[in-house]
């Protein structure tokens, strides 16, 4: 498999122009982009992923939809399309894609230092195009989840679901799930 090339970031979130592979991005401790999708169906439910027991972080964990590294000049929302088909193997639209804000997330592990500014998504879709049973290198498992139970889940301390450094994050992804589904109910 091939070394994927990432861009550099500053620490306040602009691109440099500069570019490493991931390795020496995550050995060094670099900031660098990355893209998440929360995919969620009109009634609300919250589709997660498990995350492949073979990932050198958090593996086994409940978490996003989608997540993955924006390639080196690659822009983001073509980066949030190629990963929602390479780890839950369905097509999107890019006009579908409502871009929710930018996290940055830090996170110390034995050898990876993971400094990342997390593009955020969320996009509705219905709930049967999605093929529960997929799996592949990157993701374990894939189920849906009812706001009421993303709420409780965030309201609880260690649930073995969302890697939880950033627990506003995951509040502001249920908000914003949350307005456009009771906007539709009215």
């Amino acid at each position: 498999m091939r070394e994927e090339f990432l861009e550099i970031y500053s620490s306040n979130g602009k691109k440099t122009g500069k570019k490493a592979t991931k390795s020496h991005i995550h050995k060094k401790g670099l900031f660098h982009a990355t893209v998440h999708v929360w995919i969620f169906s009109e009634k609300g439910n919250v589709l997660i992923q498990k995350r492949s027991t073979k990932k050198k972080l958090n593996p086994g964990v409940w978490d996003v939809s989608v997540a993955g590294h924006i390639e080196y000049k690659e822009d983001i929302k073509a980066a949030a399309i190629r990963e929602t088909f390479e780890e839950i193997g369905i097509c999107i639209k890019e006009k579908d894609l409502l871009k929710l804000g930018i996290y940055t997330s830090e996170s110390y592990h034995s050898k990876i230092i993971d400094r990342e500014f997390h593009h955020t998504y969320i996009l509705k879709i219905d709930q049967v195009k999605i093929n529960l049973n997929h799996k592949n290198d990157e993701v374990d498992d894939l189920k849906f989840i009812s706001l009421e139970e993303m709420d409780l889940i965030l309201n609880q301390n260690n649930s073995g679901i969302f890697i939880g450094k950033n627990k506003n994050y995951y509040k502001d992804v249920f908000e914003a799930i949350l307005k456009i589904t009771t906007e539709n109910c009215q």
